[in-house]
Formats: C-alpha cells, sequence, structure tokens
C-alpha cells in the first residue's frame, strides 16, 4: 500500500522480496506452505492505486482477468482529504471483467480520535457510492500503517471507530490491513481487532510469518501483471472457498448478534498518595461503540470494591483516589457500550500507594585536599515540593571502590527539611549515603553523595616573557609532600589540553620542568598531578608565557 503523497511506512521497504511469476500468481513454496483448511486452489489479486498509472497509463482489467486473478482491490481515499482519480475506473472496470473488486482507506489517525475517525470512515464510503451493496465485491479496508502519533490504546480505539461506522454505512463488515511489525509493534491488541477479517502484508519468511487469523495474505509489492504497467502489490486469499464466498458477494449481509464489550487487556497500575492511576489497552468493541469504561479498586486477595470511577470511551487510563496509603490494591477494568456493561479484565498486579518522598542534594563536586566541605540534603514530597521536616536520616560512609557502608550518624531533618554534614580537613575521597526510611504508607529513599578529594599542586614560570631559544623553569609542588608522584605539564592548542612533559616529585613534593620554546607565540600552560593514596588528579593554576 502507498499513501498518496510519501512512500509507504509498512515494511515494504524493509522486508526480503518475494519473487513472483511474470503473471503475479502466487509462487509455488508460498502455495505449498499453506496451512490445512486454506484454499487449495490458488486465489489471488492486485491491489492499485494511482501509482499504477505512469503518465495517466490506463489499466486492462480483462487482461488481469484473463491472467487467472481472481479479484482486485482499488485505493480509493486517504486521510478525509486525498480522493484517488483513478478508483470510479479501476473499481468498475474490474467488476466488468469479471473481478471481485475491492477498496481500501489509507488511515491517517490523529485527535480527537471519535471525531476524527469517523470523519474518514464517511470520506471512505462517500466515495464508493451504491456499489458497496453488489455482486462480486469484496468488504472495504482499513489499510492502517501509520500511527499518528497515537498510543496503542488510542490507536486501536481509533481504529475501532472507523470500523464501526464504515460496517454502520455499508452493512459490511470492513477488513484491516496492516503488517507483523505494526500488528504487534504499534496496535499490541489483537483481541481487540479480532472480529475483522486481517489482510497482512508479509515479504519475508512465507505464510508461517503472517498472523494465523488472517485472511489474505499481501506476499509481494513486485509482481508483474499483465494488463498492468510497472509492478504492483499481489495478495492471496489463505481462507477456505466458503469464506470467500462470504467475503467476494456484497449481496451477502454480514449480521452481528448483539453483543456487550469483551474484556480489557493489560491492565497495570502505578500507586501514588491515596491514589493509583491505571492503565489498559481496549478489548472487543463487541456489536457497538464502547460508551464508557469503570475502573474499579479492591483490596489485593478481596472481592470487596473500594472505589471506582468511570471515564470516557476515548480514555485508556484513569486515576482512582480515596485509597489508604500501604494496603495493597488490584484494578480491574470494564467497558460498556449500546448493549450494556461487558466482560471484566483480569485484575492488575496488586500496587501499594504511597506518599512519594525524594531528596534534593547542594554538595561540592571536588574540594582541594586539607579543604573543608558540606553536604547538604533536603527531604521532599515530589508531587507537591513540600518539604518533611522532622524525619530522622541516617548517614553512613565508605571509601569510593569499596562496597562496605559503615554507619555514621543520624541526623533529624529541620523546618526547611535540610541536613548537613560538614567534613573537615578532607585527606581522601568519601562517599556518603544518606537513607530515609519512611514510616507505613510512605516509600523509603536513598542518595549517594560523592565528595571527590583532589591533590593540591602549585606552578610558577620563572618568566612571563622570553625570547624565543631562550630557557624557561616550570615549578611547583604538591600537596601532600609526597615523592615520586607523576606530574604533567600541560600545553594548550587546538581547543584542548595536551601532554607535553613528565617528571616526578621529589621527597619535598616539589617538582620542575626546563624548556626552551622557539616559536614566536603566546603559550598557555599548567601541570596536573596524578591521582594516587584515595585522592583524584590536581590541577594547577593556568600560566600564560609571552615568546617574542
Amino acid at each position: 500500500m502507498r499513501p498518496s503523497i510519501r512512500p509507504a511506512l509498512a515494511p515494504l521497504a524493509l522486508m526480503a522480496l518475494v519473487a513472483a511469476t511474470a503473471t503475479g500468481v502466487a509462487p509455488a513454496a508460498a502455495a505449498a506452505g499453506a496451512s490445512a483448511g486454506h484454499a487449495t486452489t490458488v486465489i489471488d489479486g492486485p491491489d492499485v492505486s494511482s501509482y499504477q498509472h505512469p503518465n495517466g497509463a490506463p489499466i486492462h482489467w480483462r487482461k488481469v482477468a484473463v491472467a487467472h486473478h481472481e479479484f482486485a482491490i482499488v485505493k480509493a481515499t486517504e486521510g478525509n482529504w486525498y480522493r484517488n482519480p483513478w478508483f470510479r475506473a479501476d473499481y468498475q472496470g474490474a467488476h466488468r471483467a469479471g473481478l471481485a473488486r475491492g477498496s481500501y482507506h489509507f488511515a491517517r489517525p490523529a485527535y480527537p480520535l471519535i471525531a476524527t475517525a469517523r470523519a474518514q470512515a464517511r470520506f471512505f464510503v462517500s466515495r464508493l457510492g451504491s456499489s458497496v451493496g453488489t455482486r462480486r465485491t469484496l468488504p472495504p479496508a482499513l489499510d492502517l500503517e501509520v500511527t499518528g502519533g497515537l498510543g496503542p490504546g488510542a490507536l486501536v480505539t481509533w481504529a475501532q471507530t472507523f470500523l464501526l461506522e464504515t460496517r454502520r454505512l455499508t452493512g459490511r463488515t470492513p477488513m484491516i490491513y496492516t503488517y507483523p511489525y505494526f500488528w504487534t509493534g504499534s496496535l499490541r491488541d489483537a483481541v481487540a481487532l479480532a472480529r475483522y477479517p486481517l489482510w497482512m502484508a508479509s515479504y519475508s519468511g512465507g505464510v508461517a510469518q503472517v498472523d494465523p487469523s488472517a485472511t489474505f495474505w499481501q506476499y509481494t509489492s513486485g509482481a508483474r501483471v499483465r494488463g498492468i504497467s510497472g509492478a504492483v502489490d499481489m495478495s492471496r486469499l489463505l481462507a477456505d472457498s466458503a469464506t470467500w464466498a462470504g467475503l467476494s458477494n456484497g449481496r451477502v449481509a454480514t449480521p452481528w448478534p448483539a453483543a456487550t464489550p469483551g474484556a480489557p487487556q493489560q491492565v497495570r497500575a502505578t500507586g501514588a498518595d491515596r491514589r493509583a492511576t491505571v492503565s489498559w489497552l481496549p478489548g472487543d468493541t463487541g456489536s457497538t461503540d464502547v460508551r464508557s469504561y469503570r475502573v474499579a479498586a479492591s483490596v489485593a486477595g478481596s472481592d470487596t470494591e473500594s472505589g471506582s470511577v468511570t471515564v470516557a470511551a476515548t480514555a485508556v487510563s484513569a486515576t482512582v483516589p480515596g485509597l489508604t496509603n500501604g494496603v495493597a490494591y488490584t484494578f480491574t477494568v470494564q467497558a460498556t457500550n449500546g448493549r450494556g456493561p461487558g466482560m471484566v479484565s483480569d485484575p492488575s498486579t496488586p500496587v501499594v500507594p504511597l506518599v512519594p518522598t525524594s531528596t534534593i542534594v547542594t554538595a561540592p563536586t571536588s574540594t582541594a585536599y586539607g579543604d573543608d566541605a558540606l553536604v547538604r540534603v533536603r527531604l521532599v514530597r515530589p508531587d507537591t515540593g513540600a518539604a518533611l521536616a522532622g524525619r530522622d536520616l541516617t548517614v553512613e560512609q565508605r571509601s569510593p571502590g569499596t562496597s562496605a557502608w559503615t554507619a555514621w550518624e543520624t541526623l533529624t531533618t529541620g523546618d526547611n527539611g535540610w541536613v548537613g554534614v560538614r567534613l573537615s580537613q578532607l585527606a581522601h575521597s568519601v562517599e556518603l549515603r544518606f537513607s530515609f526510611t519512611g514510616p507505613s504508607g510512605w516509600h523509603s529513599t536513598r542518595v549517594v553523595v560523592p565528595v571527590v578529594v583532589r591533590s593540591g599542586i602549585t606552578a610558577k614560570l620563572s618568566t612571563s616573557r622570553v625570547r624565543a631559544g631562550h630557557e624557561v623553569t616550570m615549578a611547583g609542588s604538591i600537596t601532600p609532600a609526597v615523592g615520586g608522584v607523576t606530574v604533567l605539564r600541560q600545553g594548550y592548542y587546538g581547543h584542548g589540553w595536551h601532554v607535553w612533559a613528565s617528571t616526578t616529585t621529589l621527597a619535598d613534593g616539589s617538582y620542575s620542568f626546563a624548556f626552551t620554546p622557539t616559536a614566536k607565540t603566546t603559550d598557555i600552560y599548567r601541570t596536573v598531578v596524578a591521582a594516587f593514596d584515595g585522592r583524584s588528579r590536581g590541577y594547577s593554576p593556568v600560566r600564560t608565557l609571552k615568546v617574542h
């Protein structure tokens, strides 16, 4: 299938094409792969759009029929604005040639769900005219390949609305065209659309890759068919002859028994303060549009409801209020249509509403050897931003790279939710862990705060100006004073620091570099002491040398 303006987003460009014969008859390997109960005689046909009319070339439908194809499906519309200019000629031409003819609409899902779905269905059906109820006519098809930015639940609701409206207007149960990745990835809800015949596109792996419920299989977009210019999509029937007889006769009514909705699918819940947010995917609509969803809470292990909410038919999530923090709940969802309430979903996994807590940290990312550091942590409710005063936080410490925490002290938050830890004359990097174990009905929270201690290093140039070819010394010392530690002299150029030389410190921690600049320029230098003894590397102040 192709949209009217840009290439199709189906897997047509992603999957390996299945070879087709010169007439477009299904390959023997594909026919051999059909499962028991499927048609043993190949019933196949192309689907076409304006792309099959290059430079205005017509399709010779009698040649298509003579080549032993049984049906043709023609693009009618797209969105609520595009009409295939060749639709009427092809739709009627295929019919006059004795082919069973069908039509499809390329969907453009959008918000608002109900309004846009119904508008596109009416636009599509208006193009079909009175030909819907004639013999040798396949059900109208919804070509569903793009999401329009809708999530799975909203996309399924949109599709259900379109299909129900199309059925109401035509009296026939529409088909759905899609491809495996979209069916399982973007829709993720085959149960909700199971009452509609499925037309599946899959170009690799043969019929085994097609959903077993599929009625038609589009196996290639590269078929060559007499009477049609260029390559064309080709599909074959997977159902039995009795199903084909009903599908291909537009005069055969497809009545539905009156039915309430099926159970919503994939119900999930997340807890918050005295409430939970529940999400789901739609189930089968039953015989009419869904009117609302009811979401009910029960204490886990109990059949007694603890509260419920009712939301609109377009909703796929709802918040249930009035719950007790610290108590486990399960949730069920039930749809209602014009026939009444439907089946209740399976319960969600239990969730426990809790008061949320979190920490805000203010701490230096690093500090120099021998300096102090103040680490401050604030305990708050992230949902309201309110400070949590008078709460105990346990403080633990460990050296970076070790696994064991050592208990240090317990602090109580002040009026604004703050606690503070002052680390004096730091000699090594350290990690602090602040933990809040909430009372019943409260979330616990924990944060690890690293404080990196850098070894100190000084550096001075023997002069700030020098003639090219004259020696310069860059010297300094590290803190703490330790011998044998590597020091690098770096220069800045090309938007980055580069190592120009290295040395090691003497026993008193001192070091020096002697070098002779040769080019007249301005050089920028610094020295770097390597990480050692539980401290990170340290950097000297930057020094500038003018060479003239």
